[in-house]
């Protein structure tokens, strides 16, 4: 969706609306069901603010197991929009109050990229499953989550092989 800036004005507009978000602008997941926005924009000067939140659901892939499972996006936000004519050129210093603007192009703001944006900042770093998600086994590649394999959780180092060899021989298992 995009918005002409001109047409925001100092009262501002407020949407509410359900939306199926570009798979395309997600890092990572798959777009589950349209999530649901209610924003408000409003000019301040040059300034456009906008203020709302996202809720809704997207499939995300356990980092542990490789499973798929559903991730509940729950985000509030508010961002100072600016016209990217504004930048200066060069290297600038951000303050702590310039963290949270967003820059738009030809005097259109838009809402899809807002929306992508602040539902990438929920996605976890590793995305879990669950808290106590067990992963793959590293010997068989089972899903210890719903099999219990038996085999041990630790690799032996391959670097170490030798050395295994030449204690079982001193030992006399060998």
């Amino acid at each position: 969706m995009l918005i002409p800036a001109e047409e925001i004005t100092y009262k501002g507009i407020e949407l509410n609306l359900s939306m199926v978000v570009n798979q395309y602008m997600l890092t990572e997941g798959k777009v589950d069901l349209p999530v649901n926005l209610r924003i408000k924009l409003s000019r301040k000067g040059e300034k456009i603010k906008a203020t709302g939140e996202i809720s809704g659901g997207i499939i995300l892939i356990c980092s542990r197991c490789a499973e798929e499972f559903p991730f509940s996006v729950n985000s509030n936000f508010d961002l100072d929009l600016l016209p990217v004519e504004t930048l200066t050129s060069g290297e600038v210093a951000l303050e702590d109050d310039e963290m949270d603007t967003v820059f738009y192009e030809k005097g259109i703001i838009n809402i899809d990229s807002l929306v992508a944006t602040q539902i990438n900042l929920t996605v976890p770093m590793k995305p879990l499953c669950r808290p106590d998600c067990r992963g793959i086994c590293p010997v068989c590649g089972a899903n210890r989550n719903k099999v219990d394999c038996g085999h041990e959780a630790k690799i032996p180092d391959p670097r170490f092989s030798r050395l295994k060899i030449f204690l079982e021989v001193k030992d006399g298992t060998a």
